[in-house]
């Protein structure tokens, strides 16, 4: 996990407007590991709004970690998350 500094605050919003224009192209599967042969893709897709709603610039709208795991656990309920 990287560390926040002021060296790599910059790249902050980079990043989220990474993920953000990810999400809205419908891209998810594009920018997973390419070893992966094959991956549920809708699966993916709820993981990636997930990540989405986690970066929202005003910290009150973001998820807990409570609603986190329950959106996680929902994605695929027949398997431990």
């Amino acid at each position: 996990m990287e560390e926040r500094n002021p060296t790599s605050a910059h790249k902050w919003p980079r990043r989220m407007n990474r993920v953000k224009g990810v999400v809205q192209q419908n891209r998810e599967g594009y920018v997973l590991d390419r070893s992966l042969e094959c991956f549920p893709q809708d699966e993916v897709n709820h993981v990636f709004n997930v990540a989405l709603m986690c970066l929202e610039s005003e910290p009150s709208r973001r998820p807990t970690m409570a609603e986190i795991l329950k959106m996680l656990e929902q994605i695929k309920p027949d398997q431990i998350v």
